[in-house]
């Protein structure tokens, strides 16, 4: 792997991947992989790498840390309390949950890395906590700190292929939250100056409505107007499992949108099927043959 890899020291990627929480695990399960499509997702970022393509890879919860985090209400962290107790030792039950949920996703990172690795991928994890600090769910500034960014920055330069999952975090207002992967999409595009950036989950793309219901349609197209924000495209479901606590499609879509607005260098946004030919092409930087693509307008 090493020799086809390119030894040219650059501090950007080609590509932005989210491994989806449904690409990598069985949603409706409790922490269950969904093996076939991971390795399926990890054999391509391998091969594509032997290709000379850079890349940074995200990963979902799915179904590890996501009911956890509902049980003990770590998204809400001390927000229902009065007064301000973001200084304070949190109460015992919060810190159960805490250490529950991120027990939980971080098993989840080592499989997802285990598979990587395995595949020929010189993947290595970051946990956000502690490293990082919100603000009312929020990043401090709007941006990851400098020392976090250019410590992912100098894996990137070494080779490295750095893998970040949704995480626990302290929270300077609730005392804790959770800091969703999809965030890291934002933000390490625009740091990496990432010329795409690619969603995989288990379906083709964004439908007109649940897939698996009669007449939905594949939206192939979506077009972002980066100074609203706003999303052009047809009638589509926003619904989404209950133990989803980052919230459903419509913010998935919305943070796919978020790329474009904020990670300048970031052509387009696919979201394709894991494993998926379309996948591939999505992550050669071109246009899936199927998979819904986000533009601006």
């Amino acid at each position: 792997m090493g020799s086809q890899s390119s030894s040219r020291a650059s501090d950007q990627v080609d590509v932005v991947v989210k491994i989806g929480g449904s690409a990598c695990t069985k949603k409706a399960d409790f922490e269950t992989l969904n093996v076939e499509a991971l390795e399926a997702s990890a054999a391509q970022l391998a091969a594509l790498r032997a290709e000379g393509i850079s890349m940074a890879v995200i990963h979902g919860a799915g179904s590890f840390g996501h009911q956890q985090a509902k049980e003990y209400g770590v998204s809400k962290g001390t927000a229902d309390e009065e007064g301000d107790v973001s200084a304070e030792i949190l109460p015992d039950r919060l810190l159960e949950g805490i250490a529950k949920t991120r027990l939980s996703v971080t098993t989840l990172s080592h499989h997802v890395i285990t598979t990587l690795v395995k595949h020929g991928l010189p993947a290595v994890a970051i946990s956000p906590c502690p490293f990082i600090v919100t603000e009312q769910k929020k990043l401090c500034g709007g941006a990851l700190p400098d020392d976090a960014a250019t410590a992912v920055v100098g894996l990137v330069k070494r080779g490295l292929v750095p893998v970040v999952h949704g995480d626990v975090v302290m929270d300077t207002a609730q005392g804790v939250a959770i800091l969703s992967g999809d965030v890291w999409m934002v933000e390490l595009g625009r740091k990496l100056r990432a010329k795409s950036a690619v969603f995989i989950t288990d379906v083709d793309g964004v439908f007109t409505k649940p897939p698996s219901e009669p007449g939905a349609e594949l939206v192939r197209e979506i077009f972002v107007d980066t100074q609203t924000g706003e999303l052009e495209l047809g009638g589509v479901s926003m619904s989404t499992a209950s133990h989803d606590v980052t919230g459903g499609l419509k913010a998935k879509l919305e943070n796919a949108a978020q790329v474009l607005i904020q990670a300048v260098d970031v052509q387009a946004v696919h979201i394709v099927r894991a494993g998926s030919s379309s996948a591939v092409e999505a992550m050669r930087g071109g246009m899936p043959t199927t998979g819904t693509t986000l533009k601006r307008k």
